[in-house]
């Protein structure tokens, strides 16, 4: 088994996009557990609208490009296409951020609501 910690935003409809992904990721995810939510400024997005961001830890044996087709499709499903994310506009993002003891996204795992949800999960990384 492979552990994994995946974050999840939304800056619009936030609060049902975030409910129905988390639904979907426990389906396959069974043993994720969840961060706080958080509301946070936009980074890097054309439009003020707060996100809504929370982290999820799991257990998988899913593979690195199993996931990321996984959360591509869950995105989609919440109405998320090219055009939107360049008008600022996410439905959803589903990033994988660690892969056992590998930081995949070093830059977003600096940023501070991920550092909160990593206390709020009471995880630690190497």
């Amino acid at each position: 088994m492979n552990w994994i910690l995946i974050s999840i935003g939304s800056n619009h409809d936030a609060a049902q996009n975030m409910a129905a992904a988390c639904r979907k990721l426990e389906q396959v995810l069974p043993s994720v557990r969840w961060s706080a939510v958080m509301r946070t400024k936009p980074v890097d997005c054309p439009r003020p609208d707060f996100f809504l961001n929370r982290l999820g830890s799991a257990s998988t044996s899913l593979s690195v490009p199993e996931l990321h087709l996984l959360f591509k499709q869950i995105e989609q499903q919440s109405g998320r296409t090219p055009e939107s994310k360049n008008n600022g506009i996410i439905p959803l993002d589903i990033d994988l951020l660690q892969w056992n003891d590998a930081i995949l996204k070093p830059e977003d795992f600096r940023r501070p609501y991920v550092q909160s949800g990593l206390l709020s999960l009471n995880t630690t990384h190497k």
